[in-house]
């Protein structure tokens, strides 16, 4: 269940919003705080509690590159329909995901640790996760975009897992038997 838990706060931040370097950590803080103030808030229907949840995250995930990365080399065939109608429905499968994890939301305690540089143009933002069957890191992964100098969240790590990359293993298994249509369709 902890597990759960952890994939609502990693999808705790959702779509295309720029950051700038210094900014990320306090920035990615108040949103963290925020979300776990509205979960705690028991004048709230859980469709409401839901809804304010994505409205507050709403904006840092960069959705395009996280469904270019999940496809892999396979995002090359498509046509710039087939990538527009892809992002979108890996996109609602994201904030899908999400909403169902808030649910599961019990009080568990999170701890925003640190940014760290790890190249010019990546950073990642470490949290953990505290329930009582343990503690889990939750690393968000950032990149620099070269248009604007901004940074975007294009992966997050859970307990050391990439979600992108768990996906793309998913979709690349089931593209082998199946076509890019019944992908959409699943989605």
């Amino acid at each position: 269940m902890l597990k759960k838990v952890i994939i609502l706060l990693l999808l705790s931040a959702i779509s295309l919003y720029a950051i700038e370097e210094h900014k990320i950590k306090p920035l990615m803080d108040a949103k963290v705080k925020k979300v776990l103030l509205v979960l705690k808030n028991k004048s709230l229907s859980q469709k409401q509690k839901e809804k304010k949840s994505i409205g507050v995250m709403d904006g840092i995930f960069d959705y395009h590159t996280m469904a270019k990365i999940s496809m892999g080399k396979r995002w090359k065939t498509l046509t710039a329909n087939e990538k527009k109608q892809f992002t979108k429905a890996f996109e609602k499968k994201l904030k899908y995901s999400y909403i169902d994890k808030l649910r599961l939301y019990k009080n568990q305690k999170v701890i925003i640790k640190d940014v760290k540089k790890v190249k010019p143009t990546r950073i990642t933002f470490e949290t953990q996760v505290i329930g009582l069957d343990g503690t889990y890191k939750v690393i968000y992964l950032f990149y620099k975009n070269k248009h604007n100098n901004q940074w975007f969240i294009y992966d997050v790590n859970l307990v050391g897992v990439s979600i992108v990359q768990t996906y793309r293993k998913q979709f690349a298994s089931f593209l082998k038997t199946k076509s890019f249509k019944q992908l959409l369709k699943s989605l």
